[in-house]
């Protein structure tokens, strides 16, 4: 009788064992997973978030940086920022009584090709804007 009875006990056990297994432990999973992804996807949405903030920060410290570049030589007093007068000046020692034109170094060579590039932007611009009769 002594073994009759652990039998029956051992099996009331792992059946109680069982239903508990199966009741309980799927709400805890279902809870558990439907946190967990919550969490994920909260996540996810302020991660896109940071990153899209990050770039518009980029992006406007390069507005920022251009048009300090480009109000450079406005604050700057010892360059003129007339385009004649930066390219040519004219000295008035001429053998013949005409002035001669004289080139003048630019102070920076950045300046220079930054010039260069915004002249060839601006074409390419310009360009695009063409309609064309045919595509």
């Amino acid at each position: 009788m002594g073994k009759n009875q652990k039998d029956e006990t051992i099996k009331e056990i792992l059946e109680e064992d069982q239903i508990e297994i199966r009741s309980g432990g799927k709400k805890k999973s279902c809870l558990a997973r439907t946190l967990i992804f919550f969490i994920v996807l909260a996540v996810i949405f302020f991660g896109f978030i940071y990153v899209q903030q990050f770039l518009l920060d980029l992006e406007a410290k390069a507005i920022v940086s251009a048009a300090r570049t480009a109000t450079a030589l406005v604050n700057e007093p010892s360059i003129k920022n007339d385009p004649v007068s930066d390219k040519k000046l004219f000295d008035t020692a001429g053998s013949d009584g005409q002035p001669t034109p004289t080139e003048t170094p630019t102070p920076d060579p950045a300046i220079v090709r930054t010039a260069t590039i915004a002249a060839q932007l601006t074409s390419v611009a310009e360009f695009q804007k063409t309609v064309t009769k045919s595509p």
